[in-house]
C-alpha cells in the first residue's frame, strides 16, 4: 500500500463529533471526487474512489446528514484500472442535499468555489480539506522529496482548496493546469506536516516526518562529507605546490637571499609535507598564526614561479 493510501484510510477513520464538520468533509468528497449526474429524476451525483474506507466514511455522511445510502458497485483491477475502484451514486432527485453540501445553488446551477458558511470556523477548514485529500490527495513516500498535489475539478475549486491549507498551515499553495487537470501543490516540508496533523492523520505525519528528518540528516552529512573531502584535496594540492616551489628556491643560487622568515616556512614545509598552516605555525621560531604561514608560503610559491619564467 502507498504512503498516499495509508494517509487517506487514516483520515478515513478520524472521528467527527461536530454536523458542521461533517458537512464540510462530505461537501469536500463529493466536490474533489465525484461529478454531477442528470437522470429523469432529477439531479444525481456519482463519487469514485480507490479507498474501500474513503467509501464507507461517505456512504455514512450521506447518511448521517441527510438519510441518504448510495449505491455501491465495486470495479476489479482490468484494461487501464490498475486498482480497485469505488463508485457511489446518489440517486436523483438530491438537489436539496447537494444544495446543502454547497454544490448547487438555489436555482440548482453548480457552484464552482466553496461557500464560507461551510469553512467559516477553523475545525470546519480543516475538515474540508481532509475531505479534499481523502478523495483527490496525493503525498509523496517519505523517502522523497516533499510533495503534496491536490486535483481540483476546477479552477475555483483549486484556488479555495489552495486558500484553505495557506489558513491552517500559514504556507501559500501553488495552484496551475497541467494536462487539463486543475491542481493545488504544496512542496514545504513544513507545511504539508502541518496540514497532516490538523486534518488528523497523526501516525502518517510521524512517518513522513521522521523519514524527512532522516533524508535531511544524511543530506547533511552528505554535503559535509563532501566538503571535508573538497577542503582535503585543495589542502593536498596547495602542499604540493608549496613544495615544490621550496625545493625549486633550495636548489637555486636565490635560496641565499630569501628573507630569513621564508627560509623557515619553506624547510618547515619540507620536512612537514601533511602538517596544516597551523600545525607549521607552530613548528616556527617563533610560532606564528595560520595567516602567517599563509602569507609566507604563498611568497614563496611566487617567488619560485618568477625564478622558472626568467
Amino acid at each position: 500500500m502507498s504512503f498516499a493510501q495509508e494517509m487517506r484510510d487514516e483520515l478515513a477513520h478520524v472521528a467527527v463529533e461536530r454536523t458542521c464538520c461533517r458537512r464540510a468533509e462530505t461537501s469536500a468528497l463529493l466536490r474533489f471526487g465525484g461529478a454531477l449526474r442528470l437522470g429523469s429524476g432529477g439531479i444525481g451525483w456519482v463519487l469514485t474512489t480507490s479507498s474501500g474506507a474513503v467509501a464507507r466514511r461517505t456512504r455514512s455522511a450521506l447518511d448521517a446528514l441527510h438519510g441518504v445510502r448510495p449505491d455501491v458497485e465495486v470495479h476489479q483491477p482490468g484494461g487501464l484500472r490498475h486498482a480497485t475502484a469505488y463508485r457511489l451514486a446518489v440517486p436523483p432527485p438530491a438537489e436539496g442535499l447537494l444544495a446543502d453540501l454547497g454544490l448547487l445553488d438555489a436555482r440548482r446551477r453548480p457552484v464552482d468555489g466553496v461557500p464560507q458558511r461551510l469553512t467559516r470556523n477553523r475545525c470546519c477548514a480543516a475538515s474540508y480539506v481532509r475531505g479534499a485529500l481523502m478523495a483527490a490527495g496525493s503525498v509523496a513516500e517519505p523517502r522523497h522529496d516533499p510533495h503534496l498535489e491536490i486535483r481540483a475539478p476546477g479552477e475555483a475549486a483549486a484556488l479555495a482548496v489552495a486558500a484553505l491549507t495557506e489558513r491552517l498551515s500559514g504556507h501559500r499553495a501553488g495552484v496551475g493546469e497541467h494536462a487539463g487537470s486543475w491542481r493545488v501543490a504544496i512542496k514545504s516540508g513544513t507545511a504539508i506536516g502541518t496540514l497532516l496533523t490538523q486534518a488528523g492523520a497523526h501516525s502518517a505525519f510521524l512517518r513522513w516526518d521522521g523519514e524527512r528528518l532522516r533524508r535531511e540528516l544524511r543530506g547533511d552529512a552528505n554535503r559535509i562529507a563532501n566538503a571535508d573531502r573538497a577542503n582535503l584535496q585543495r589542502t593536498v594540492t596547495a602542499s604540493a605546490r608549496q613544495i615544490e616551489a621550496a625545493e625549486r628556491l633550495l636548489a637555486s643560487a636565490d635560496w641565499d637571499e630569501l628573507a630569513p622568515e621564508l627560509q623557515e616556512a619553506a624547510l618547515a614545509r619540507l620536512a612537514n609535507p601533511e602538517a596544516s598552516l597551523t600545525e607549521l605555525g607552530g613548528l616556527l621560531d617563533p610560532p606564528v598564526g595560520k595567516s602567517a604561514v599563509y602569507r609566507r608560503l604563498t611568497r614563496v610559491v611566487a617567488l619560485a614561479e618568477a625564478l622558472e619564467r626568467a
